[in-house]
């Protein structure tokens, strides 16, 4: 396969997922009144999808071997596509928490094998390019946000809202899915599951890679919530959180690849950590319209090349097979989301949504302290 189509294939499947993800952030709020239930069960939802998620990544290398991480990307696009179709029909939070559950395995086992195909590109060609990659999943985010808050303010249903969104995504991401290339690289490592001691710089990815899920995550969950109960807005204003967000991650991932190379892990690691924090700060304390759009933007900014430089290096570590290495970092993304949902959705239903971003502080600041204590590690 041409070179070139692999890349824009992996491309495009990064922002066909993410848009999917667009249109669930926006319509958080839609799915919450539909379902009739309150923060706490919205965050049961999203423990269900990370549970799902969870343990798709832990099969997943021994999926990808058998049948090839191209055709496990086909299998989860077309799956977990046709899973929309029955979001706007359930009216039970029990039973949308099983939907969930099996977007959560779709997810999963997509993460892990595109982020392999991205890897194997990134070697391939002999430079940072994972940033760039994962540039197309902020993107897919973005313009999934964009065109749902659109269709909010236009008063267009969830259902329809999908079905549009079908008709255009599923030949799409099967189209990039065929070009893929089979799976190449060598499986001599001596780790082939991620049941071993992991060294430091592992542990460290990993730490990073939960204070950037619980950020990430957080803004996709509750954002949408937080501008619609905080700050008071409706219609397209609703999604300005994640619009904003996404921005800031586009443009953060866009230069993440130069910036890394230029500055060095260590510092790159410490600007992004000093900017979420600033913008969690912003987040908590000027609950307005104009800030919360400031807060998310600066907040994006320092989110945006964390978990792409974690794949990168993670990928790389002699001894590891780039697919279990791929493996623990996509688990450290999801697993905060087995405890974390229910958490904060406890949070907010006693101190309100704004609560929510509290403990991404101090996860956050843990980051920065971590960092800088094994910064020979890096």
């Amino acid at each position: 396969m041409d070179k070139l189509s692999d890349i824009i294939s992996v491309k495009g499947l990064y922002f066909s997922m993410a848009f999917y993800v667009g249109l669930w952030t926006v319509r958080i709020p839609t799915i919450k009144d539909q379902l009739n239930t309150d923060y706490l069960g919205i965050g049961f939802v999203f423990t269900t999808f990370a549970i799902g998620s969870l343990l798709a990544m832990v099969l997943a290398n021994y999926f990808i071997k058998k049948y090839s991480s191209k055709f496990i990307i086909l299998l989860a696009m077309i799956i977990q596509a046709l899973l929309w179709l029955l979001v706007s029909f359930i009216n039970s939070v029990e039973i949308f928490m099983i939907l969930s559950f099996t977007f959560g395995i779709c997810f999963g086992i997509f993460e892990v094998a595109i982020n392999l195909q991205a890897s194997k590109i990134e070697i391939r060609e002999k430079k940072s390019m994972m940033s760039g990659f994962h540039v197309f999943w902020s993107l897919g985010v973005l313009f999934g946000a964009i065109l749902t808050s659109l269709f909010l303010q236009w008063q267009i249903s969830i259902f329809n809202n999908i079905i549009i969104y079908l008709v255009f995504l599923i030949p799409f991401s099967f189209f990039c899915s065929i070009s893929l290339s089979r799976d190449s690289l060598s499986t001599n490592s001596d780790k082939k599951n991620i049941f071993f001691v992991w060294p430091t710089l592992i542990f460290l990815l990993v730490l990073l890679s939960i204070g950037n899920a619980l950020v990430e995550g957080g803004v996709d969950s509750w954002g949408a919530l937080y501008m619609k109960d905080v700050i008071g807005v409706n219609g397209f204003n609703v999604g300005i959180a994640t619009i904003f967000f996404n921005i800031s991650m586009v443009i953060g991932r866009f230069s993440g690849d130069y910036l890394r190379d230029k500055l060095g892990v260590y510092f790159f690691i410490n600007i992004l950590l000093f900017l979420c924090l600033i913008g969690i700060l912003i987040i908590l304390y000027f609950e307005n319209l104009i800030f919360a759009i400031i807060g998310f933007s600066i907040l994006g900014l320092g989110i945006s090349s964390i978990v792409p430089l974690a794949y990168s290096l993670a990928s790389k570590v002699e001894g590891i097979e780039s697919a279990v290495g791929i493996t623990i970092i996509s688990i450290a993304v999801y697993g905060i989301f087995m405890v974390a949902p229910a958490a904060l959705g406890i949070l907010a239903n006693l101190y309100g949504v704004s609560v929510v971003f509290a403990p991404m502080f101090v996860v956050s600041l843990i980051c920065i302290l971590t960092i800088n204590f094994y910064k020979n590690k890096l």
